[in-house]
């Protein structure tokens, strides 16, 4: 009994398969081999490969959930290399998370640094250090702060001197030369100035392919800058000549009871515009007071005495300013011949 039993297990089995569905199974098993293989021999993808060179704005703010930036794009960091997963034989990017790797947000990051494959060949440049920080001159406003100031510059007139030292009364003069005064005229100016801090590089490299490159050292200066300033040129000039008040008493008292029926012949006061110096920033002459000088209808100094006024200027204005008038006085003293006149 036990070897009839034993002889049952032991006989083979056969089935029959038929040759279709063999193949079929067999294409199955190949197929599932071969995915084996791509998956022993794909590299493991990573998420880094090195530091790569970016650049950051050193002064920005956030402003309704975005950042806005003030300045130059001029301090370095450390990126990192992302690999290219889908295409790991072609180079990644270089990349930067603003806070990480000494970044603010970002300006620029140079992909370049970064080579193809999960292991580059070369090791990437050294990150340059932003420069340190210099100190704020003591004479400079703070941060943002703009200092400004406002000067208005009046024209000028010069001292009229005269010549000759001491004119005499053309009756009594026969080259009848009477007197020269000397007019020196200077326009005004509106000036708008502003100092602000600046940064000044001192060691800035060149370009890298094209790409900027962080300064290596600055310093900070606040020069004052002329914003809005504006020459205000002459417009127009006067003499203003009459004879002074204690001449005319001298005149009409004392020289009349020397002279009987002395009276003033000259006919001032009088008002006479000086030529040339419209649009002029600088005005410089002599102004001759003779017969028919400076006009046919002048009598040059008949009267002794002191002939004295006033010179006027004034401007065009400016932009920014209205025009402006100033005035001078003056005296000139003429003589007689025969006497020195003391009023």
């Amino acid at each position: 009994m036990a070897k009839r039993l034993f002889a049952a297990l032991t006989r083979p089995v056969t089935r029959n398969i038929s040759r279709p569905l063999f193949l079929a199974l067999s294409a199955v098993c190949l197929a599932l081999l071969i995915l084996g293989v791509a998956a022993a021999a794909a590299p493991l993808p990573t998420t880094c490969q090195g530091v790569c060179q970016c650049w950051y704005w050193p002064d920005y703010e956030w402003i309704d959930g975005h950042f806005v930036t003030h300045g130059p794009c001029d301090h370095g960091c450390a990126g990192a290399c992302a690999y290219n997963d889908r295409m790991p034989w072609l180079p990644g990017s270089c990349s930067q998370v603003p806070g990480q790797g000494g970044c603010g947000p970002i300006c620029n990051c140079r992909d370049g640094d970064c080579g193809g494959g999960p292991n580059p060949t070369t090791q990437p440049p050294t990150p340059v250090a932003p420069p340190t920080e210099p100190p704020i001159p003591p004479e400079c406003p703070a941060p943002g702060e703009v200092r400004e100031w406002t000067k208005l510059i009046p024209p000028k007139i010069g001292k009229p001197d005269y010549r000759p030292d001491h004119p005499v009364v053309v009756d009594q003069d026969p080259n009848k030369t009477g007197f020269e005064l000397h007019l020196t005229f200077d326009g005004g100016r509106y000036e708008y100035k502003t100092q602000r801090l600046e940064k000044v590089c001192d060691d800035q490299p060149d370009p890298i392919n094209g790409t900027p490159q962080p300064c290596r050292a600055w310093h900070y200066e606040c020069p004052i800058r002329c914003t809005a300033c504006y020459d205000d040129p002459l417009a127009a000039a006067q003499i203003r000549m009459r004879l002074a008040d204690p001449t005319l008493d001298w005149i009409q008292q004392e020289l009349a009871t020397r002279y009987p029926g002395a009276q003033p012949k000259e006919g001032l006061p009088r008002t006479w515009q000086i030529t040339g110096v419209t649009n002029q920033m600088h005005y410089d002459a002599w102004w001759r007071y003779a017969p028919r000088q400076p006009d046919v209808l002048s009598n040059g100094p008949i009267d002794p005495g002191t002939h004295g006024g006033k010179l006027v200027v004034w401007t065009t204005g400016t932009p920014r300013s209205a025009p402006q008038l100033v005035e001078r006085g003056f005296e000139v003293p003429v003589f007689l011949l025969d006497t020195t006149i003391a009023k």
